[in-house]
């Protein structure tokens, strides 16, 4: 999907409810919590625990020892 107009935008943006930022400080967006942990390696229910009274949060992989950033949209 090509977004060349407002409308294409906004609803494309309206699907984006996570963003990730990783070690590397490469910046994701990402739809849901599970797509999120197929990526990090840290269970989604455990990302939505710490998300429960804040916007955002750190995690730590068990598997590679790397910090993550996670913010709700």
């Amino acid at each position: 999907m090509e977004l060349d107009s407002y409308k294409k935008f906004e609803s494309y943006m309206k699907n984006l409810n996570y963003l990730v930022i990783y070690p590397d400080k490469e910046v994701r967006f990402y739809k849901s919590l599970r797509n999120i942990s197929d990526e990090i390696y840290v269970d989604h229910t455990t990302i939505s625990k710490k998300l429960r009274n804040e916007d955002t949060c750190y995690v730590i992989s068990k598997l590679n020892n790397f910090m993550y950033f996670i913010k709700k949209m």
